[in-house]
């Protein structure tokens, strides 16, 4: 394995001296070089070394013929290692994985050096208090939503295309550290176009649909959708979507009851609920491996319209694969549900808008007035200090049908000013249109206004 402060050489004779090691996964590990914009990737064999009989030279050549989208955020190979298997492939030094979102590992060790804020003071259990704790320090729900739309529109452009990404994982997606920012998934190797029958396939362990699983199928579209939403679940909920009773409170007699794939049943109930074996813990139909009070509560988490998307991937969608719902869909409501959603300024945590708002339903603190912006397409929570004049952008999504590429991009930039009940453009950009409308809205009082 590559040592960190290693130095290694491309094909054009560049040196790239590794300063730390960014991901790992079963198809490679990343490096960030001393060059914050350049990171290396070296595939790794079965005893997890660099593995010398992989063909990079072969990947660069497919990648690069594939038909990808302008401007799609990927990091393609920009140059091939000369002594050791890798290439080297462009990623802005500020991003981090989705895997920085889990608690795991050294972060948890940190964790538990930190003292909890008052607001968990009352959880008896330390684990789950830990968690919350690292969830709303990470940017709560609002955040991951937003990283899930940014990722779910990249995947959307490339399955407009033709394009299989195949190993969608925590690993292998990044974002920035403000919002707006990028999203960029990371592994090329495994690109290639959907075949009508066959193909190759490759998924992250516990992430794999169930026909890829079970040996059944290749990697499609569908099976990208399944690994994302499986990821998205995990991330938002804090709980696998198939960890459930069956999992977690198994009866004697129930470890032969699933489902079995082609080659014989699969007795270890944790292998079962990854290979789609075992019903969704939310399943509408079937709540023989339900869990309840498992992970966050979904009302605070997701919208009904990303519910709905859950239930069709993971109930009808495990076994009828063609019912799961393409990445469009989850990229526009992954959008919609962050842009309504609210920060509270107290604990941190996010929660959706509601007629009904007045508070945090994780710290109770009374919801900070804040401004809603509307137009007939779109609506947007508009966050920031209630006391000061504070500045944000309005994207293009409100105004226009929404974009996979360009709905993210900065229509019109405003100032709120809640005190004075206003909301007009920042100056020295252009006006705000007519028909965007704003309300200010206090406890449950609104005060409705027309933008200026």
């Amino acid at each position: 394995m590559s040592e960190i402060g290693k130095s290694l050489i491309d094909e054009y004779g560049n040196i790239h001296h590794l300063s730390s090691e960014l991901a790992r996964g079963g198809q490679g590990v990343v490096f960030r070089t001393k060059d914050v914009d350049l990171a290396i990737k070296q595939p790794l064999g079965p005893d997890g070394q660099p593995d010398g009989n992989r063909n990079v030279s072969e990947i660069f050549r497919r990648v690069r013929t594939l038909p990808l989208p302008k401007g799609i955020q990927i990091s393609l190979p920009l140059a091939i290692l000369r002594d050791e298997p890798g290439y080297v492939m462009k990623l802005l030094g500020e991003m981090k994985p989705f895997s920085d979102f889990s608690l795991d590992g050294e972060k948890r060790a940190e964790m538990a050096k930190t003292e909890l804020p008052v607001w968990l003071s009352g959880i008896q259990d330390v684990k789950l208090a830990m968690e919350l704790a690292y969830y709303a320090q990470t940017g709560s729900t609002r955040r991951r939503l937003y990283s899930l739309y940014k990722c779910a529109a990249i995947l959307a452009r490339l399955h407009n295309a033709g394009i299989v990404y195949g190993d969608i994982s925590a690993n292998n997606v990044f974002i920035g550290k403000d919002i707006p920012c990028d999203c960029w998934l990371i592994d090329a190797d495994n690109l290639r176009l959907e075949l009508a029958a066959g193909g190759h396939s490759v998924y992250t362990p516990h992430l794999g649909a169930p026909e890829i699983v079970q040996g059944k199928d290749c990697s499609r579209p569908r099976t990208d959708c399944w690994a994302f939403a499986v990821m998205a679940f995990q991330l938002l909920a804090l709980c696998h979507p198939f960890i459930g009773k069956k999992v977690l409170e198994p009866d004697e007699d129930n470890s032969w009851d699933a489902d079995t794939s082609d080659n014989g049943p699969v007795v270890d109930m944790d292998e079962q609920a990854y290979a789609g074996l075992l019903p969704y813990i939310d399943d509408e139909e079937d709540d023989s491996n339900a869990l309840p009070g498992g992970g966050l509560p979904r009302s605070l988490i997701l919208t009904p319209q990303l519910q709905r998307l859950f239930q069709e991937t993971f109930g009808a969608g495990r076994l009828q694969p063609h019912r799961r719902p393409s990445m469009a869909f989850w990229a526009l409501e992954l959008a919609r549900a962050f842009d309504n959603s609210l920060i509270c300024p107290s604990c941190q945590m996010s929660y959706y808008y509601t007629s009904d708002t007045d508070k945090c339903p994780y710290c109770q603190t009374p919801t900070s007035e804040f401004a809603l912006v509307r137009t007939d397409r779109w609506q947007k929570v508009l966050c920031g200090d209630a006391k000061h004049v504070f500045e944000c952008a309005i994207p293009h999504r409100l105004f226009h049908p929404f974009s996979l590429a360009n709905g993210d991009m900065d229509e019109y930039e405003a100032a709120v000013d809640i005190a004075n009940r206003q909301v007009t453009s920042v100056r020295g950009t252009k006006t705000l249109p007519p028909d965007l409308a704003f309300e200010i809205i206090s406890c449950g009082d609104v005060h409705k206004e027309n933008a200026k």
